[in-house]
């Protein structure tokens, strides 16, 4: 199956259909880029752009959500948001309880989840589980006895990314609705080699992680992610890795 934001890419010329030959087979690709082609045509005439950016997407349990990407044209990001939508509706999730890696403290209740769009199916991931370019990820977490949290990863490049909340490092509170707590954007990893590792750092206070700016980026690794030497006092965090095929 061709993933659908790499054809997205390819539409915009941001990725070389070429490469992909080999991988997926020419004639595989052109007819699925013909077929999206066609969709982003009859979605545009059917929904005009104004009048979609007006209608929030409803979030609920039911996974994937709305895609974090920013860099797709008018066409693209109405195919994405329509597709969320019909995702949040009817997709079907396999959920399993796969503990995270807990560090610093006691173990305690809260947990950060990961799944992966398969199909028509949100398929929970277990930590250590292989992933790979393009792959769409859904985070969720359980906030446990916690009031306050923080979600963000680290690449194989040593790239960081907030989650939870989406741009600073002061901790957000946590909702406690008895069930898994979506984040609002589905998560489309990149090309970054080896790994990718989620860390939910939780608290009873609020609390900054700011000082983690002045880590050397040299220093990010699985192993210094896990110890959990950078957290504030009184905060434990969640571990969770995937590695990148």
């Amino acid at each position: 199956m061709i993933p659908q934001l790499l054809l997205e890419e390819i539409l915009l010329g941001e990725k070389e259909e070429k490469k992909y030959y080999d991988k997926y087979g020419k004639e595989n690709i052109q007819t699925a880029l013909a077929e999206l082609r066609k969709s982003n045509e009859k979605i545009l005439a059917a929904y005009p752009a104004d009048s979609l950016k007006k209608k929030p997407l409803k979030f609920n349990k039911t996974f994937l959500l709305s895609t974090k990407i920013l860099t797709f044209s008018t066409a693209a990001v109405l195919v994405m948001a329509l597709a969320g939508t019909l995702l949040a509706n009817h997709i079907d999730v396999k959920n399993e309880t796969v503990p995270t890696e807990r560090t610093k403290g006691t173990p305690s209740n809260h947990q950060l989840k990961l799944y992966r769009q398969k199909g028509t199916e949100a398929v929970q991931l277990k930590d250590g589980e292989s992933a790979e370019e393009n792959d769409l990820i859904q985070i969720t977490y359980l906030p446990g006895s916690f009031k306050y949290g923080l979600i963000f990863s680290v690449d194989g490049n040593g790239s960081v990314t907030h989650h939870l909340p989406e741009s600073t490092w002061i901790s957000e509170k946590l909702k406690k609705t008895g069930e898994e707590v979506p984040l609002a954007f589905s998560y489309a990893l990149d090309d970054a080699p080896d790994y990718e590792c989620f860390v939910f750092v939780v608290s009873k206070k609020n609390f900054d992680m700011s000082k983690i700016e002045n880590v050397d980026k040299n220093k990010y690794s699985i192993e210094y992610l896990k110890n959990g030497s950078y957290l504030p006092s009184e905060c434990e965090s969640s571990v969770f890795v995937l590695n990148k095929k």
